[in-house]
């Protein structure tokens, strides 16, 4: 299963050309299931899902604008759920969970787009998340998106079952450091202040990070899958345009 995560920068600055650089870019990956954050509108969704041969997709738009989340599929979705269908308190943050089968098994794939400002809203939210993948009763659970935070916060802390978090605790392997200690390599980037072109007329002192990640909830007893890769795309600027202001997130995972 080929899957990744895009925040695909919900703004007009070449809006055409870096979609259209990003519908080659996902056609080139070959991507199972592909989720997006800030995504303009569903135009864009199906726009994608046509030129990329995507059959399913779930696109929802936020409760108070047009952007929203997609996931976008090969297999059918069975099951959806969004933190805004019952309540609009979701503390400026996005999640979006879908339930897939393949080879018999039941994976939950969940998209999110966290607040970028305050951190105790995402330790609200994520909370959310998780009890609702944990009441989905699935073989495998999947956590992907945009984060809005570096690996040494408390969310990260929190996944990876280093910390607790609001008297909860959890076992989340981050794909990405797997990969890395693997292969000695280090994780890449993902929003990059000093190489993106977006900040090139734009001078910043934050610091680029990896802030777009892909874990799997710890299986055991269950037989762990084969992890085949994990890399960036986007990265490439093609005249001096990315496809957005993050890059893109790829995994790979083979399961028996």
């Amino acid at each position: 299963m080929r899957l990744a995560t895009y925040n695909i920068w919900n703004h007009s600055s070449n809006l055409n050309i870096r979609m259209d650089l990003l519908t080659k870019l996902i056609r080139s990956e070959k991507l199972d299931i592909l989720a997006l954050q800030e995504v303009k509108a569903e135009y864009i969704v199906k726009q994608i899902a046509a030129e990329c041969e995507y059959e399913y997709y779930y696109w929802k738009k936020y409760h108070d604008c047009e952007e929203g989340l997609a996931i976008l599929s090969k297999y059918p979705i069975l099951e959806t759920w969004t933190n805004w269908d019952a309540s609009t308190d979701v503390h400026n943050s996005g999640s979006m969970v879908i339930v897939i089968e393949e080879n018999d098994l039941k994976i939950s794939v969940s998209n999110v787009h966290l607040d970028y400002k305050y951190s105790m809203n995402r330790e609200v939210e994520i909370r959310k998340v998780i009890d609702q993948i944990e009441r989905m009763k699935t073989d495998y659970n999947i956590l992907l998106g945009d984060f809005n935070t570096y690996p040494n916060s408390s969310i990260h802390a929190y996944l990876t079952g280093r910390a607790s978090l609001l008297e909860h605790s959890t076992r989340w392997i981050d794909l990405g450091i797997a990969h890395s200690i693997k292969n000695n390599t280090n994780p890449e980037f993902t929003i990059d202040f000093y190489n993106n072109p977006r900040w090139d007329d734009e001078p910043t002192l934050d610091l680029p990070g990896r802030f777009d990640w892909i874990l799997l909830e710890n299986p055991y007893p269950k037989k762990y899958p084969n992890l085949i890769e994990h890399y960036i795309i986007g990265n490439e600027r093609v005249n001096n345009i990315t496809p957005s202001d993050h890059y893109g997130v790829v995994c790979e995972l083979e399961f028996d």
